[in-house]
Order: structure tokens, then C-alpha cells, then sequence
């Protein structure tokens, strides 16, 4: 008979792993054994190993199970219908195979990337379109209908490409996307909030405003790891702050790699003046006390208030303002990318806003040969 276990995604020596859930003497699962996490079922098909979430709870895993044991069973004793199974390489079933093959290794925001794109790309074959047979005209087709039809810029094309390439690898097509003639990626130029913008940005704050935008210029943190920020990640006796995973709400670091990070005293001292009177385990909750989803609206809102050009002030620019700002106060670049939590050093490079103020400094430059500015006004007074 098919057989079924359950895993669990737990830290071990500061990696997330899936292990199997223990067995007790009387051969139950023994659910209290490990620590806490979400669960995965895991089953073989010939000779493949299969997974597909299980929830977050035993009861969840268990329900995931039995319906999946149930599936393997009808499947050995031949009740799959001839018209199913003629259909089983059809693009949405690929897909949502495919989704469920990856989910165990992917975060929940990659998950649901993942897919939009390949439910978009779905939509645009035919319904019963083999994704074995899918060929480079299909996929020029797919790139132009992205750019004309879906408005989509080229970063963004390449990037859903990307996606689709590996899920076209998974079904024998690798390589389909080489020569396919992608759009040229657009590199653009880092921003950064002068003095002048921030001052009337936090004279516009409310205090809980304050600490929060406080938080995301003084430690760079991107917006999920701001949300999911708990009190106990705050070590205000050290100074730092640090980005932990939360198995429970389905959130881990990018690349489920966790950071410590210094942060300036009187951050610290701002933060400890906004926890007077929580009662939430979030920095940051929303009204109801739970996750709060709408920080760019408050951020745009501000901007408003302070008659600055809403459309320009967002949270992902306070981060490169952040990395600016640390690189040309002399912190060498690798640990600048500790801090942000980039893979690369050239990650961490592309967030260095050029610098402004210089023209001053271009003023007083003097080459051989050529006029001054002071020498350029005497001959324009002749």
C-alpha cells in the first residue's frame, strides 16, 4: 500500500530543515517532539520523492495526509478515469504539480510570485497544451503579450521569464529560453532622501509614525522585515536589532538566512519610548493588533501631509537611502551587505546613490589647458 509521512520545517544549527515527525512507542506521531514549524507530506512515485504542504497544525497535517493516501490508493488499484489521465500533461495540471512540488522549498511570497506568473502563462496556451511541446515562438509570444498587453517593464518580463524557464525545465524543456532574444534589463539610478525631504518627511510624523520610519531608515530593512518585527528581536542593552524567521505566520529572511544588525543609540532609545504600554509581541501591529499590511499607504500619506510628492517617497528608497548613507560614512561594503542581507557585494553597490551636492566641488577643478570658471568670466566681461 502507498505510503504517506509527514515532515516538519524546523531550525537546525541555524538552518531550516525538514525532518520526519517522531513516532511514539505505540507507533503515533509523536507531535510535541519537535519545536515549532510548519508541516509537509511527502510520498513516492516511481522512485520520485513528492511533497506538498501540510498546514500549520498536526490536525491540518493529518486531514493533508489521509486525502493524499487516499489519492495514491485509488490511483494502485487503477480508478483514475482514461480522461484524466490523457490530461496529465495539460499546461494547468503541469502547474499546479509543479507548485506543489516547490512549495516546500520556497517562502510564502516567492510561492505566490511564482504562481501568478505561471497562472498568467497558463491562461495564455491553450487549455490542453502540452508544456513538453511548448516552443520558443510560444514564448516570444508570451514575452510580447507581457510588454503590450500587461503593461509590464522589461526587469519585470525577464524576471516572470526566469519562472517560467524553470518550470518548462522541470518537463524536459531546458534550455528553451536561450537565444530566446529577452528584452534589455534596465539598470536603474539608486535614490536617496536629502536632509531637506526627511526633515519635513518626520516633522509630519505622528511619535508612532516616527519610530516606525526611524526603524526602516536607520536599519534598512525591507518592508516584510519590519512587519514581522517582534519585540524580542529588539536587544536594546547591545544595540541591535535582528531579522528572525516566524514559522507561525509563514514569514522567513530572504534566502532563510537571519541577521543581527547595529543600529544607532537613540533609534534604541525611540523604540523603547513607542513599547511604553504594548501589549502586542509586534513592533508595529496594525489597529486590530495584528500584522500591519498598509505601511506604504502611511508612508505616501505622510508625504502628503508634509507637501512633498507623494509619488516619489516609498519604503524600498528609505533602504537605499540606508545603504547610501552607511557606504559614504566609511563602513566598508561587506559589511554594508551583511547589514542589508544581499548575496553580493554588486546587490549591495547598486543601492549607492550617486552623490548630489558636488557641484562645488566641480567648480574649483582645474586642468591644464583649460579656463576656470573665474578665468571663463573675465574673458566673457572683455
Amino acid at each position: 500500500m502507498p505510503r504517506v509521512n509527514i515532515l516538519k520545517q524546523i531550525k537546525v544549527d541555524e538552518h531550516w530543515k525538514l525532518v520526519s515527525v517522531p513516532r511514539t512507542d505505540k507507533g503515533g506521531y509523536d507531535w510535541n517532539a519537535l519545536p515549532e514549524g510548519r508541516y509537509f507530506v511527502e510520498w513516492w512515485v516511481g522512485g520520485k520523492r513528492k511533497r506538498e504542504a501540510g498546514g500549520g497544525t498536526a490536525a491540518e497535517a493529518q486531514e493533508v495526509a489521509r486525502r493524499r493516501k487516499h489519492a495514491l490508493e485509488g490511483k494502485a488499484l487503477g480508478l483514475t478515469g482514461d480522461e484524466e489521465e490523457s490530461k496529465r500533461t495539460a499546461v494547468h495540471v503541469a502547474v499546479k504539480h509543479y507548485l506543489e512540488s516547490v512549495e516546500a522549498l520556497k517562502k510564502p511570497n516567492t510561492l505566490r510570485k511564482y504562481r501568478a506568473v505561471l497562472g498568467r502563462f497558463a491562461e495564455f496556451l491553450p487549455a490542453n497544451a502540452d508544456p513538453r511541446k511548448v516552443t520558443r515562438d510560444d514564448l516570444t509570444d508570451f514575452m510580447v503579450a507581457l510588454k503590450n498587453k500587461h503593461k509590464l517593464d522589461n526587469n519585470t518580463v525577464i524576471h516572470q521569464m526566469v519562472i517560467v524557464a524553470q518550470f518548462l525545465k522541470r518537463y524536459g524543456k531546458g534550455g528553451v529560453t536561450k537565444n530566446l532574444g529577452l528584452p534589455e534589463r534596465v539598470i536603474s539610478i539608486p535614490k536617496e532622501y536629502g536632509d531637506d525631504g526627511l526633515n519635513r518627511f518626520f516633522s509630519a510624523c505622528t511619535p508612532e509614525e516616527r519610530a516606525l520610519f526611524s526603524t526602516f531608515l536607520f536599519t534598512g530593512f525591507r518592508e516584510q522585515e519590519v512587519v514581522h518585527l517582534f519585540w524580542p528581536d529588539v536587544r536594546g542593552a547591545l544595540n541591535t536589532i535582528r531579522v528572525t524567521a516566524k514559522p507561525d505566520l509563514g514569514f522567513w529572511p530572504k534566502r532563510w538566512e537571519e541577521r543581527e544588525v547595529p543600529v544607532a543609540k537613540a533609534l534604541i532609545e525611540l523604540l523603547a519610548v513607542h513599547q511604553q504600554g504594548a501589549s502586542c509581541r509586534f513592533v508595529f501591529p496594525s489597529p486590530a493588533g495584528n500584522r500591519e499590511w498598509h505601511m506604504l499607504d502611511r508612508c505616501k500619506g505622510i508625504a502628503k501631509r508634509a507637501k512633498l510628492d507623494e509619488t516619489k517617497w516609498d519604503l524600498k528608497t528609505f533602504r537605499s537611502t540606508y545603504a547610501t548613507r552607511m557606504l559614504r560614512a566609511g563602513f566598508d561594503v561587506r559589511t554594508v551587505q551583511h547589514w542589508m542581507g544581499h548575496r553580493s557585494l554588486e546587490t549591495t553597490m547598486r543601492y549607492l546613490a550617486p552623490a548630489q551636492d558636488v557641484h562645488d566641488k566641480l567648480d574649483k577643478v582645474r586642468i591644464a589647458g583649460v579656463l576656470g570658471t573665474g578665468q571663463l568670466a573675465e574673458r566673457r566681461s572683455r
